[in-house]
């Protein structure tokens, strides 16, 4: 746990100063002239404003604490799992989330839906391909994500074997970008 703790707060330590280009950066082909800050035409919105226009997401990055993380200028690509994904979840998983005994949950299940960097799905897509069917991309919490092609969409396995699709269209924002996947991945554990 104390490693899993060290490696996110380096990885956000990292980003937040802006530091090249990362692992998924480059193994996804993006380069860091596409995440050196807002350009003219950008999307005036954040990570922030756009994981908040849903009660429930928003919810639990406010659970994590993690609302500075996705209003600074540091660029994360964020696996936003539906209304619909979120509805399979047990009942009572919502409740409680602001106490403090359920952050670490919360915060280990958030950082398990964010990569670093802007990844693209123009990106994803040609580092499926380029990698012969499959890409290998690293969560916030270290733990490796596949991306493999399913039918004409793309799809998202964890650790766990777990996965899910990305659905619908990407959603940019001024520090990264947002896909919507269709069911919320379980930290590997």
């Amino acid at each position: 746990m104390r490693r899993l703790l060290l490696t996110g707060a380096a990885a956000l330590l990292l980003a937040s100063c802006g530091q090249g280009t990362t692992d998924n950066q480059a193994a996804a082909g993006n380069d860091s002239e596409t995440n050196a800050g807002v350009t003219p035409g950008a999307p005036s919105q954040n990570l922030s404003a756009l994981l908040g226009a849903t009660p429930r997401l928003g919810q639990l990055v406010k659970a994590a604490g993690m609302e500075k993380v996705f209003d600074g200028k540091a660029p994360y690509t964020v696996l936003a799992p539906t209304d619909a994904a979120l509805d399979k979840l047990p009942a009572g998983s919502f409740d409680g989330l602001d106490k403090p005994e359920r952050k670490a949950e919360v915060t280990a299940l958030l950082r398990g839906h964010i990569l670093p960097g802007t990844i693209l799905a123009a990106d994803l897509e040609r580092a499926v391909e380029s990698g012969k069917g499959k890409a290998t991309i690293a969560t916030m919490t270290g733990e490796p994500l596949t991306i493999t092609r399913d039918g004409d969409g793309l799809k998202v396995t964890g650790k766990n074997g777990q996965s899910a699709r990305i659905v619908g269209t990407e959603q940019p924002a001024s520090n990264g970008v947002v896909h919507t996947i269709d069911t919320v991945l379980a930290p590997a554990g």
